[in-house]
């Protein structure tokens, strides 16, 4: 007893001074904010820092909306994009421990339209010779991709399915598109996750939006993620924006209150969940718990180990040296790669209008950004995670 009473006060003297210390240095995270901020790059931040299960840093800067002059807080919420991804995957993997299918199974078992996919062979459509699994659309190697190639063979179909009102109809309109190659035969980002959100509509009879609401938003308590924003919250909805280069100003896209996320059919598993930092920061804190919140088990150790380790093998991974990817996530495999950013087995994803996270088991660390500019967006993440590093006296090369 006199042991464990002693280890809870040495881990309070601990984490005590770490957040002084962090807390301390933060004046080189804010002034670097604030320089994107007063330059018109963005229009608000918002960090979080979570570093052995405690939070050493939660703030928000500059604006929800630049015209009302309304300034962000920690309640606001955004578009999170692929960042829906992760959570997704997560859904449908709850599935797989409780036997509802094999990662190998082929899609066609459960969606019979995927059973004959077509590919160009010198430009004329033939059927594919080998069958996606569903493990194939969790890391992204079924050889469905996203319409911007700049091919148009293959942009002008993919282009189409976002005319969808439901999941049926996305997968529906999803059957007829050209796959980039053979499924298996190598990794490009695209629709997967899409599929993998009707899948678990097809294995449950629920919606998509009910499957995620009852085995993730309520255990993880994510009470401000959905796939639309009710009136109620209209007030915490961010507005959404691109950069105008010919102007060098931000320009609207969405504003928080006429916004396209008012009505939503279609639940996007790809990239349709707004979402606030608390609720992200929840589920963050299940993934580097192994599958655990606040005593709840979603997932076993073993699952979530599997979803953040290289899942793609020596297949070329285009999006940073020294990375792969896993079941819904990017994974660190080579920490001495100067892209890599971050120690081994570091997890994480982003989103189209430059949200991004990530989960470092080694260094119990979890950093997420929100902020509400559409891609091209500067790479301020990398940046902030350097100086947290820094801070937190983590070295990401050893």
């Amino acid at each position: 007893m006199k042991f464990l009473l002693f280890k809870i006060i040495l881990n309070t003297i601990i984490f005590c001074t770490e957040f002084d210390y962090f807390y301390k240095k933060k004046d080189t995270l804010n002034s670097i904010i604030d320089e994107y901020i007063l330059d018109g790059s963005l229009a608000g931040l918002q960090l979080a820092v979570i570093k052995s299960d405690s939070l050493l840093l939660n703030e928000s800067f500059g604006y929800s909306d630049i015209i009302e002059e309304k300034l962000l807080n920690k309640n606001n919420i955004f578009r999170i994009y692929s960042m829906t991804k992760p959570i997704v995957s997560v859904g449908l993997m709850i599935l797989w421990e409780k036997g509802y299918f094999k990662l190998e199974d082929y899609v066609h078992k459960y969606i019979p339209s995927f059973e004959n996919m077509k590919l160009y062979d010198n430009q004329k459509l033939v059927k594919s010779k080998m069958r996606i699994r569903i493990i194939d659309l969790l890391r992204h190697t079924s050889g469905l991709g996203y319409g911007w190639s700049g091919n148009p063979l293959y942009d002008l179909e993919y282009n189409k399915v976002w005319t969808a009102k439901t999941n049926q109809e996305f997968v529906e309109l999803a059957k007829d598109l050209p796959l980039f190659f053979e499924p298996g035969e190598n990794w490009r980002y695209g629709i997967n996750t899409d599929i993998c959100g009707y899948l678990i509509e097809v294995l449950t009879g629920e919606s998509l939006n009910e499957f995620l609401l009852e085995n993730i938003f309520k255990p993880l308590k994510m009470t401000d993620t959905h796939f639309k924003i009710s009136h109620d919250k209209i007030h915490r909805f961010t507005s959404n924006y691109s950069f105008d280069n010919n102007k060098q100003n931000l320009k609207l896209v969405d504003k928080y209150n006429d916004t396209k996320y008012f009505n939503v059919s279609f639940h996007s598993g790809g990239g349709g969940l707004i979402s606030t930092m608390n609720d992200y920061i929840n589920f963050s804190k299940m993934l580097l718990n192994k599958g655990t919140f606040q005593d709840k088990l979603l997932l076993n150790e073993t699952t979530i180990e599997m979803m953040t380790q290289n899942q793609i093998g020596d297949l070329y991974y285009p999006w940073g040296d020294g990375m792969k990817f896993g079941l819904g996530f990017s994974v660190v495999v080579d920490q001495e790669s100067s892209l890599a950013n971050d120690t081994n087995g570091t997890f994480g994803w982003s989103g189209a209008a430059g949200t991004r996270f990530l989960v470092n088991p080694k260094h119990e660390l979890i950093v997420i950004m929100m902020i509400q500019r559409m891609y091209p967006y500067p790479n301020i993440f990398d940046k902030l995670t350097d100086i947290v590093h820094d801070i937190l006296k983590i070295n990401t090369k050893f």
